[in-house]
């Protein structure tokens, strides 16, 4: 069998091809790092006051003219969901409680409440779907509702799309789901009732979001195993900075419908990378399309620039060229090759590592969107806020790269996770006055769950073999999303106690971190090409105490011959081309 991990480790380096491909694959997360953070402005709090019946015979009645300051004084208080009855003239209104010394003078004594609204066009933001569908007062819940919607069909969307990209492939899946996705996204933003605009806008969270874990696969899997992390990683700062480009569209354009509009067609133009991107050869070779895939790697090797072609290559393009083999190499049916969500947990082994990732990305996606969405809620300027929120990821991410390396994934994910949920925590021990602090710990948390988050995709990708890797990162993905849907209903707890969603935030990503630690090391691994590789790694290695031990030098540097044996078959070719038989997979 042909492996695409030597053929990128001869290569020693990443051609122009390479490069073009990896740019082209980092876009994606731009524009759904965007979308995923638009609810944040498109269902921004608007100013109101409420409709005021019978307010022209009022003015009628006392002959002055209605302002402002009529306005605020109608609600009990300003912005609230009660008004002063006023529609009994004769009774109620006191002509010298509205334009005169309020102070002394008796206000009408019976309130009722709002049933119609006025909305301030000209507050921080002109017009959302809160001014647009009325969704204040006993409607208000249905701005949180909207969003979690809008993750369940990101939830189904990951999960289907993953099984598309495994089964049709990774650009095909990257250009129908952009395509579509883009098209629903962009007609949110004609919805006149709020039904549609949940119905669309969970519709395109449904098509759109592979867009992200499509090119995020195909990106590390067109690269060699030392260039995985940091290419992953690059990607999630790109879907970091989308959060800041949004800040910069919503500070500039303050009606949601243009916004939407703005954030959708590049998604739109990111079909054309059916003709623009390369399939993955790893997938390619997985189906034993090996013509196609010598192509590609041809195409690679020419771009780098090599003189002499690596020897896995020859091997490839020997299999495609040889006359002998042409029967033998014709790729294998797609349909005997399909994989499903039930592969992720069919075996035990395979069965314990999906469950306590599948946790792992809940917390994350909670946590995440927790604090990036409830970013306006901490006061001060949202636009600056959400800028930061997304800000702060970028040093994230690439701080996280030399840990992953050196340290492992296990580790650095405990660690991430633990930091993440003590800095939530901490937040139910200051006062809200103390604005700083509290943006401050947020902003901690938020640089913590972002390097989390960070690392449990390259985990994903490098502990589930190739068959069903896009599978794997698709339904960890559904289950992020569940955390998604999770978060708003946890931000709602702010009405019992305002810091008792980062208490709950806080206290699930620390019993992530913990959880983290059974998970087995893949520092120095190839990918697994099969399912029987990936139900294997593993197995062997030691748990959380054993690796604590370890890193404290309070255990011997011997290992147990089988487990040596074993895991020996994953690691890795050292840079230098030698080989070896006694690389360590990390404990």
């Amino acid at each position: 069998m042909v492996e695409f991990d030597k053929i990128v480790e001869e290569m020693d380096g990443l051609s122009k091809k390479q490069w073009v491909q990896l740019i082209l694959l980092m876009l994606p997360a731009v524009f759904v790092g965007s979308q995923m953070g638009a609810m944040v402005f498109i269902g921004a709090d608007v100013e109101y006051t409420c409709q005021m019946p019978l307010k022209d015979n009022l003015v009628a009645k006392c002959g002055q003219n209605w302002t402002k300051e009529q306005d605020a004084m109608y609600s009990v208080p300003p912005n609230s969901c009660l008004r002063y009855n006023t529609e009994d003239v004769s009774a109620a209104a006191n002509c010298s409680y509205w334009w005169g010394d309020n102070n002394s003078t008796t206000p009408p004594n019976t309130t009722v409440k709002c049933t119609a609204w006025e909305f301030n066009s000209s507050s921080t933001f002109s017009s959302s779907v809160v001014s647009d569908f009325s969704l204040v007062c006993s409607e208000k819940y249905k701005i949180k509702l909207s969003q979690a919607v809008f993750m369940f069909g990101v939830t189904v969307g990951c999960a289907v799309w993953g099984q598309i990209s495994d089964r049709y492939g990774r650009k095909t899946s990257i250009a129908a789901s952009a395509a579509t996705g883009g098209l629903l996204a962009l007609a949110v933003s004609f919805t006149q009732s709020y039904l549609m605009f949940v119905i669309l806008r969970s519709l395109s969270g449904f098509c759109f979001f592979s867009m992200f874990t499509c090119s995020f696969v195909l990106a590390t899997e067109i690269v060699a195993p030392k260039y995985r992390v940091r290419v992953s990683q690059t990607e999630q700062a790109f879907f970091a900075s989308g959060f800041c480009i949004l800040a910069l569209y919503g500070y500039f354009v303050r009606e949601w419908r243009m916004l939407q509009i703005i954030i959708s067609i590049p998604v739109i133009g990111t079909s054309a990378y059916y003709w623009l991107v390369c399939e993955s050869p790893r997938w390619l070779l997985s189906c034993e399309r090996f013509a196609e895939a010598n192509v590609i790697v041809t195409k690679f090797i020419t771009s780098l620039g090599l003189r002499d072609t690596p020897s896995e290559a020859k091997l490839l393009d020997e299999l495609v060229t040889s006359p002998e083999n042409k029967d033998r190499i014709a790729p294998r049916n797609i349909h005997d090759l399909h994989h499903g969500p039930m592969d992720l947990i069919r075996t035990p082994n395979m069965r314990k590592k999906s469950l306590m990732l599948f946790y792992c990305w809940l917390v994350c996606s909670c946590v995440y969107y927790g604090l990036t969405l409830n970013s306006a809620d901490l006061g001060g300027d949202p636009f600056i806020n959400l800028f930061l929120s997304g800000l702060v990821e970028i040093p994230a991410v690439f701080i996280c790269i030399p840990l992953l390396d050196r340290w492992g994934r296990r580790p650095s994910l405990a660690l991430f996770l633990v930091l993440s949920g003590i800095s939530c925590v901490t937040m139910l021990f200051v006062p809200k006055k103390l604005l700083w602090l509290n943006i401050t710990l947020s902003m901690v948390g938020k640089f913590s769950i972002a390097a989390a988050f960070g690392t449990v995709y390259i985990y994903a990708a490098e502990l589930y073999p190739t068959p069903i890797r896009n599978v794997g990162i698709g339904v960890c993905s559904s289950f992020a999303r569940i955390g998604g849907i999770m978060s708003p209903f946890i931000a709602m707890l702010d009405v019992i106690a305002k810091p008792l969603p980062y208490v709950v935030f806080g206290l699930m990503s620390i019993f992530g971190g913990v959880l983290a630690l059974f998970l087995p090391e893949v520092l120095g691994i190839r990918l697994p090409e099969t399912l029987k590789e990936g139900e294997e790694f593993g197995k062997n290695q030691g748990g959380p105490l054993t690796f604590i031990l370890k890193r404290l030098k309070c255990c011997g540097e011997s290992e147990d011959d089988e487990q040596r044996t074993r895991d020996a078959k994953y690691a890795l070719v050292p840079m230098n081309g030698a080989a070896s038989q006694d690389v360590d997979v990390p404990v």
